[in-house]
């Protein structure tokens, strides 16, 4: 028994050594430039809405939820995440402080797999043409957790997923400076038959590219077999979708010509498209920042005092197959009266 004692008394002598020395904090901090005017970098790292076109942790768990509240760029704006605890896990993010086209600081609260809280944020400066863009996260260890972070470089799990994130927000932002003017105008459009799968995705381009690849192979799947032919570009036509959760569905649809008795099979459904008054924006490039152009057509409608009248949907008139992303083409449409 007395070597019992002898061993855990030393074994903690060893750990309270451990923990004197072990480190009581880590700071990551990543810089880059971007050659994109400094009020649109700010407002792609400062709406929490549109993180997930960048960040490198929307990439690792597709089918996580989301949850935004109050994303107006103001102290107190909140992200929350529920996801693949072995990925994202689950936490939030809440906004600290703000000054416009200079800092935009957060608190980051893990809940689960463990508990962690750590501070962070986007600090802005003007070089020249570009803009200097640091991304920051500090933190300290609890007391008895330090020895095990002697063993666990920081740097190594955090730093390469910020070059990750700081690399896509790069091209998102240069984008965006030199994507073409947008192009809307009014327009009357036709209804049309159409062969279609109810579908639902949160705002992550991977689930979304996955959710409707599914649904639109079914759909050609089955045209195929009845030898029908496909009429149009392929839709997508939003039913519900909110910045607020994070959330679209939507009807991811073929327009066909089919005969009344078609012998419809699995999630497949007919169904016909809106006939009437619309107003038509082309969006050109990378089908996440498609958001720049649904908000200036909702612009356009207002300036000129038209009235919304049902939900908008997509027309992709590219093969990204075929054509380069940046040449992408998509038609977006808002019924009005």
């Amino acid at each position: 028994m007395k070597k019992v004692i002898i061993v855990l008394v030393s074994l903690l002598g060893i750990y309270l050594i451990l923990v004197l020395v072990g480190p009581s904090g880590y700071k990551i901090s990543k810089t880059t430039k971007i050659a994109a005017p400094i009020d649109v970098v700010y407002n792609q790292t400062s709406i929490y809405a549109n993180w997930v076109g960048w960040s490198p942790w929307s990439k690792l768990d597709s089918n996580a939820k989301y949850s935004i509240e109050n994303d107006n760029q103001t102290v107190g704006a909140v992200m929350s995440w529920d996801g693949d605890p072995e990925s994202v896990g689950k936490g939030s993010m809440t906004t600290t402080k703000i000054e416009p086209n200079k800092t935009f600081l957060y608190d980051l609260a893990f809940i689960s797999p463990w508990e962690m809280t750590s501070h962070g944020g986007f600090n802005y400066t003007q070089e020249g043409d570009s803009v200097l863009v640091e991304w920051y996260d500090e933190g300290e260890f609890g007391f008895m957790s330090r020895p095990m972070m002697l063993f666990m470089d920081m740097e190594e799990q955090i730093g390469p997923q910020f070059e990750q994130g700081l690399e896509d927000l790069k091209k998102i932002c240069e984008a965006v400076e030199t994507a073409p003017a947008i192009d809307i105008s009014q327009v009357e459009v036709v209804a049309q038959p159409i062969l279609y799968v109810e579908e639902a995705s949160p705002l992550n381009p991977d689930s979304i590219r996955i959710k409707i690849g599914a649904a639109y192979g079914e759909i050609m799947a089955l045209m195929s077999m009845a030898k029908l032919d496909m009429t149009g570009a392929p839709l997508a036509i939003t039913t519900e979708f909110s910045l607020e959760t994070m959330f679209w569905r939507f009807n991811a649809a073929i327009p066909a010509t089919f005969p009344d008795d078609l012998k419809l099979s699995g999630r497949i459904k007919a169904g016909t498209t809106y006939g009437g008054k619309a107003v038509k924006g082309v969006h050109i490039g990378d089908y996440t920042q498609s958001m720049t152009t649904y908000n200036a057509i909702e612009k356009y409608i207002k300036d000129n005092g038209l009235e919304f009248n049902g939900e908008p949907w997509e027309e992709y008139i590219d093969d990204p197959a075929e054509v380069k992303e940046d040449e992408l083409r998509t038609f977006i449409y808002f019924p009005i009266k």
